[in-house]
This record gives C-alpha cells, structure tokens and sequence, in this order.
C-alpha cells in the first residue's frame, strides 16, 4: 500500500508525462514550424521533470511502468485544439502550472538532501519559465481568457436561466409549442440583458485599464502610437466580451428549448434537462480540464446545480397549478 509521499510524488509523475504526451502529440500534428518547436521544446522539459519524480519514486521502492498518462485527459485536450486552436489551448492548460508550482513548493520544505532539492527548484523555475515560452507563440493570454471566462458565462446562463423557466411553465401550460415560444422569449430578453450587462461591466474595468495606460505611457514616455494600439486593444475587448456572453447564451438557451418543439409531452422537459446537464458537464469539464482540477467534481456539480434549479421551478409551476388551478390547456 502507497504511503502519502509516494502517492503524491505519484501524481506529479503522472502529471509530468500526461504534459509530456499531449505537447508531443500536439507537436506532430501542428503545421506551423515555430509551434512545433516550442511544444517539443515543452515536451523535453515535461520529460526532463518527469525523471526527476520517477528517480524519487523508485528510491521510494516504486515501480515507474505502473503509472501512465492520463489518457481521457489528453483525449479531451486535443478535441479542444480542434475547437480552440493550438495556441489557445496550450494558453489554457497553462493555468495548471500555478496549482503544479504551489504545490511543489510545499514538497520542497520537506525535502532534506541539498541535490534534490536544486533539483526540485530549477524543476519550479521551469515551471515559471513557461510564461516566456508562451510570449514567444504570441499567445494573449488575457484576451483569451476574457473570451473563455465569457462563452461559459454565457453559456450557463442560457442553459440554466431558460431551462428554469421552461421547467416551471410545464406544470402550468400542456401545449409544448407556446412553451417553446416562451422560452424563445425569455432567451431574447436575456440575450439582451446579458449583453448589456457584459459590455456595461466590461466597460467600466477598461476605462480603468485605459486611464492606467495613459498614465503609465505619461510616465514613461511611450510613443503615442503604442498607448494608441494599447487603447484600441483594451477596447476592443469590451465588444468581444460583451458579444461572446450574447451569442453564446442564445446558444445556451437553445438546447432545452429544442425539445419543445417537438409534441411529446412531458417527454420534452425530460429530455431538456439531460440535454441542459450534458452541456453544462461537458463546458465546465473543459474548463476543469485546463485547470487540472477535478473533471468529475466540476462537471457534476455544474450539472446537479442545473437539474436543481429546474426541480425548483418545476414544483413552484406545480405549486401554482395545484392549488391556485392555474393551468393553460
């Protein structure tokens, strides 16, 4: 039975060569020749550090051939390139890096012998260094991110804001089409709203932004042509954001509307909700992807919280119907 060091050394090794094999395989299927470079280049350093947890593990009295990639996470990450792009999806999974740090930090205190442990902080320099490494495929991380955190934004809302309304007018209204057109009302609305909202909140955060680059630019006398890009960078944001949260919640609010429009009764709600949670699973597990955190936890909880929200309404519509007679044949 493993003890609780050679658990964790475990995990790091695990997560070290699952790194290892996506950037490898994501290297060969990359056209573009300074990518390729760098993913190899990244794949030789995920492999440089992998050594290092797998020497701990054998001195441990582990055996290294009975740890192997984490096969559905690298599954899921290049159906992500497809979706998202080399660049952006590398951008995404850096994010893990900072927990990896954290927590190799925490290793290094315990650790006694003067080697491993130069060893073990040129293996968090590294970690650092990815930073640079990114800079040098000319990813914008933040941009990116701002799209992300925006499209899942979104994406929720529409799914649990639209399926809980449509939840609640099954127990009151029989006929599935004037739900559906209900619920095709409620996903204007918010479509609306929540593009309002998107660029009023964003605009406030870029105005701030821009009053810093102007001050800094002052500061440092930075030509007036960068403090221009910089501006129309920033604002340029506002529009995207707000533009993503849109689209992406109408498509959000598609899918348990759907169903409706089809004449199949209760059927329909049904099979709403198992669209609405296999979408939110799906979303928040990419997000749990990138971030290296629990795939499971994340998108079940995404899901239960959907299916939740939707028994909610659901019993306040039967509510209504059962003792106000509320009801619409």
């Amino acid at each position: 039975m493993m003890g609780e060091e050679e658990k964790l050394v475990s995990e790091f090794y695990r997560d070290e060569i699952t790194d290892r094999e996506f950037y490898r395989k994501l290297a060969k299927r990359s056209r573009n020749k300074v990518l390729k470079e760098k993913l190899d280049y990244l794949a030789e350093m995920e492999e440089s550090h992998s050594e290092f947890w797998m020497k701990r593990l054998i001195k441990l009295g582990s055996e290294k051939n009975e740890i192997k990639p984490r096969g559905v996470k690298i599954f899921f990450l290049l159906f992500l390139t497809r979706i998202l792009g080399n660049n952006l999806t590398v951008n995404l999974l850096e994010r893990g890096e900072v927990e990896s740090i954290r927590k190799y930090r925490d290793f290094l205190k315990n650790m006694k012998d003067t080697d491993e442990v130069n060893a073990l902080k040129s293996i968090i320099n590294d970690e650092i260094g990815h930073e640079n490494v990114f800079e040098q495929m000319g990813i914008n991380r933040e941009a990116y991110l701002d799209r992300i955190q925006a499209f899942i934004y979104g994406m929720s809302d529409g799914l649990v804001e639209v399926l809980a309304a449509i939840a609640g007018l099954t127990a009151i209204i029989s006929n599935n089409f004037i739900i559906a057109m209900s619920g095709l009302v409620i996903g204007v609305g918010g479509t609306i709203s929540m593009t309002l909202g998107a660029y009023l909140s964003k605009s406030s955060e870029i105005e701030y932004r821009i009053r810093n680059i102007k001050r800094e630019s002052l500061i440092t006398n930075t030509s007036t042509h960068k403090m221009k890009t910089e501006i129309e960078n920033e604002e340029n944001r506002t529009k995207v954001s707000a533009g993503t949260t849109g689209l992406s919640y109408i498509a959000g609010a598609a899918f348990p509307i759907i169903p409706f429009l089809f004449p199949l009764g209760i059927l329909s709600l049904i099979i709403a909700v198992i669209l609405v949670a296999a979408v939110q699973a799906v979303s928040n597990s990419i997000i749990a992807i990138a971030l290296n955190i629990s795939i499971l936890k994340s998108s079940s909880r995404a899901a239960i919280l959907s299916l939740l929200a939707a028994a909610i309404t659901y019993t306040i519509g039967f509510i209504f119907h059962t003792h106000f007679h509320i009801y619409i044949g």
